[in-house]
């Protein structure tokens, strides 16, 4: 399954340091970060993920505590795995 995550900075600079945590909370969870972009420069960004079929509200609690401790509101867009020979 494919995880799309938004984050979003509540304040006027998103705090990087938050990513490497978001990518290794996730990681305990089994998901590999696939692709990071940026959609707005040092406020928002958008991170891929490829892991295990979860359900979306148990990303969401995994999440939840990094979010808060970062001042950060995020989006959880779910999307099946293809892979092609």
């Amino acid at each position: 399954m494919l995880l799309i995550v938004g984050l979003l900075s509540k304040s006027n600079v998103f705090p990087v340091e938050a990513l490497a945590h978001f990518d290794a909370v996730l990681a305990q969870g089994g998901f590999k970060k696939e692709v990071r972009s940026v959609v707005k420069p040092g406020k928002q960004f958008s991170v891929t993920y490829e892991g295990p079929n979860t359900q979306k509200s148990h990303v969401e609690e995994m999440l939840r505590s990094v979010a808060k401790k970062y001042g950060i509101t995020f989006t959880i867009d779910v999307e099946e795995s293809v892979r092609f020979p």
